[in-house]
């Protein structure tokens, strides 16, 4: 398996993005809830505060005063091109009335200080790429400055879904590759929701590493959307391939594992939305356990992909149960970790347990950084590490590093992770 992640390499392309868009601050947001297109619950002052409040930096607004709203509080926004029309709406650029409507909407708000950028379509099939291209063209006449955000299908979409045939990962490594070559996005982004009432789904990390290397070969960031809440298939009945609501600890691995994978940003289904239980917040307000998990889950996750930002990924190497299209953890592997867990690949729909992803980021005259995620979301860990240097700690509330030395305790969260960094022996320990 792991050989098939390998041929995105091959499949993308370097394609440039056209507008001026700056990605600022990681993103963390979510997908239904406050704002968005077609929801009962319109982006009100206390809705924002309780984003805000819970770490969310980033909104949805379907009307100027919720961009208003949104400004007031401190978020960006995700503004929907078109509020009729929820995820997926299909503007007819040959129809002057829809065009002009457009054109309209963008001009009403395109110098808007929330602006972040525009909601434009959810998991298109092939046949759509053109057209999308398209309308975002329109946009960015208009707006160069603001990104257009379409996003994509997952691996386990169909190949009626994805619109091309063959075996599936390399019909997805193809999806993926077309898209890059006609939409020329400023961000690329798709959504996996792995937890399952039988188990966890296998090609989380498959599906994250296709994403990332995609970016990679475009130079463009990436968003990696995660699974919040449950909800039951068709007629209502639950079955042990419905989705379970995830608890924190869940919630926690896949803000570690995104930032551990280089994302800019991440995102959360759902925020709210009748028909699924177990969100982040209810549809009427209401907060619980989860909301209050994310406030830590949502700062962890900013500081972490901020701090790693200006560095490269060069790899993401697991130790124990490890998922398809992943590295397994080496002999030469820079820590050494204890107790060492067999290498093996994870039989489905098991979860991973007593795994630990370290990815490896660096750049030109810094220091290499690691990040090391506990990927076990039921069991808190504690493992003992040993380093052929000094090394520093991040501090995720802070934003500073402290030394820890080149052997310690590493203690970790139910899918909870550490950011270290290795520290030359000719530099000082603890500078900045």
């Amino acid at each position: 398996m792991k050989s098939r992640l390998l041929v995105v390499v091959a499949a993308c392309c370097a394609i440039s993005a056209v507008a001026a868009w700056n990605p600022g601050e990681p993103v963390t947001t979510y997908w239904f809830g406050p704002g968005y297109p077609k929801q009962a619950q319109t982006l009100t002052e206390t809705w924002a505060k309780q984003l805000r409040d819970g770490g969310f930096n980033t909104a949805w607004a379907s009307t100027p005063e919720e961009l208003d709203v949104a400004a007031k509080f401190g978020l960006r926004a995700i503004y929907a091109i078109d509020p009729a029309g929820g995820g997926r709406p299909k503007v007819d650029l040959d129809d002057p009335a829809q065009k002009s409507a457009l054109a309209e909407r963008i001009e009403r708000v395109r110098r808007h200080p929330a602006l972040y950028v525009y909601g434009h379509y959810d998991e298109p099939s092939i046949e759509m790429f053109e057209e999308l291209a398209r309308v975002k063209d329109f946009i960015h006449r208009l707006d160069p400055e603001h990104a257009a955000w379409v996003n994509l299908l997952p691996t386990y979409a169909t190949n009626k879904m994805l619109g091309i045939g063959g075996d599936i990962i390399r019909a997805y490594v193809e999806h993926v590759r077309l898209f890059g070559e006609a939409y020329r996005p400023e961000f690329i982004s798709h959504d996996h929701y792995q937890f399952n009432n039988n188990g966890d789904t296998p090609n989380y990390f498959l599906n994250l590493g296709i994403i990332r290397q995609s970016a990679a070969a475009q130079g463009i960031p990436f968003w990696n959307g995660v699974q919040a809440c449950g909800w039951k298939w068709s007629g209502g009945r639950a079955s042990p391939n419905s989705p379970r609501i995830p608890g924190a600890g869940e919630l926690r691995y896949c803000a570690w594992t995104t930032a551990a994978y280089g994302a800019h940003g991440i995102y959360y289904f759902v925020y709210c939305r009748g028909g699924h239980d177990g969100g982040i917040a209810e549809t009427d307000g209401r907060t619980g356990e989860k909301y209050e998990a994310m406030k830590a889950i949502n700062r962890d996750f900013v500081a972490v992909a901020k701090a790693l930002a200006p560095l490269k990924f060069k790899g993401a190497y697991f130790q124990g149960v490890h998922s398809p299209g992943t590295t397994p953890y080496g002999r030469r592997a820079i820590l050494k970790i204890s107790p060492e867990t067999p290498c093996s690949e994870v039989v489905p729909p098991k979860q991973l347990e007593d795994t630990t992803l370290v990815s490896r980021f660096e750049a030109p005259g810094m220091p290499v950084h690691l990040a090391v995620v506990n990927c076990d979301h039921q069991k808190d860990r504690t493992m003992h590490v040993r380093a052929p240097v000094p090394v520093e700690r991040f501090d995720t509330a802070t934003r500073k590093w402290s030394p820890v030395g080149d052997e310690f305790d590493l203690a970790l969260l139910r899918g909870g992770g550490a950011l270290l960094r290795l520290v030359p022996v000719a530099r000082k320990v603890g500078a900045k």
